[in-house]
C-alpha cells in the first residue's frame, strides 16, 4: 500500500459540495489548535496501519468512510473550542459581518464559485461551496485567499487599524459525503443554535441561505 502522508492537503472545488470553516487570528490558542491538530494526525497514522493488510477493493472504501468521520469530529472539535474562547470578536460587528457576507454573495454572483449558504459566527465563519456549473475543478485555496484578503483589509478599516492579522492562516474543509448534505447544511443553519445565541436558525441575522434551497430548510 502506498503510503499517505496524515497531513492532508486541502481539497479542491470540484463537482462535490466542500464545507469550508475558517476563523479570525488569535481566536484559538495556539497550544489548543496543535493538539486538536496532533489528534487529528495520529488518528489518521492509525486508519493507515489498520487498513494495510485490507484487501484493495475495501480499503479505499473504508479509508473514504473513515477519512470523513474523522474529519467531521475534528471540526466538531475546533467549533466546539471557538465557541467556548473568550475572543477576539470582530465578527460581532455588524458592519464586518455584511463585509463578509457580501463577499461570498459577489463571488457567487460573479460566477466563480456556486454558493449554498454562509453562516458568520463572532470569531469564525462556515460556508458549503463548489465548483460552478460547466467548471470541474477550482482552485480553493485562490478563492479564500482573495476573499480573505479583500476583506481582511476592509475589516481592518473598519477597525481602526492597520499591520495586523485579521484571518488565521489557515482553514479547514472536508467534502460533503453522498447522502450527508442535508446533515451539512443543517450543521451550518443551526450553529448559532448550537451557541446559545438563538432559537432558531432564521433568528441570525448573519446566514446566508441561497434563496434557491428557501423552502427545503
Amino acid at each position: 500500500m502506498h503510503k499517505r502522508k496524515a497531513k492532508l492537503p486541502h481539497d479542491r472545488l470540484g463537482t462535490t459540495p466542500i464545507h469550508l470553516t475558517y476563523r479570525l487570528a488569535g481566536s484559538l490558542p495556539k497550544t489548543i489548535f496543535s493538539d486538536l491538530k496532533r489528534r487529528r494526525e495520529r488518528k489518521l497514522m492509525d486508519l493507515e496501519s489498520r487498513l494495510l493488510d485490507v484487501p484493495d477493493e475495501r480499503r479505499t472504501r473504508e479509508f473514504n468512510l473513515s477519512i470523513s468521520e474523522i474529519n467531521a469530529h475534528h471540526e466538531q472539535a475546533i467549533d466546539a473550542a471557538l465557541h467556548a474562547t473568550s475572543g477576539p470578536y470582530h465578527l460581532n460587528n455588524p458592519k464586518i459581518a455584511k463585509l463578509v457576507l457580501d463577499s461570498w454573495q459577489y463571488i457567487y454572483a460573479t460566477g466563480k464559485i456556486y454558493l449554498y449558504v454562509v453562516c458568520v459566527m463572532s470569531n469564525h465563519v462556515h460556508l458549503i461551496l463548489q465548483a460552478p456549473e460547466g467548471v470541474d475543478e477550482l482552485d480553493m485555496g485562490k478563492v479564500v485567499k482573495a476573499h480573505k484578503t479583500f476583506t481582511a483589509g476592509q475589516a481592518n478599516k473598519l477597525l481602526g487599524r492597520t499591520g495586523q492579522s485579521f484571518w488565521a492562516t489557515n482553514y479547514f474543509d472536508r467534502r460533503v459525503r453522498s447522502g450527508k448534505f442535508f446533515t451539512a447544511m443543517w450543521y451550518v443553519l443551526k450553529n448559532p443554535v448550537k451557541a446559545g445565541l438563538v432559537d432558531n436558525w432564521k433568528e441570525w441575522p448573519n446566514t446566508w441561505l441561497n434563496p434557491e434551497y428557501a423552502e427545503v430548510f
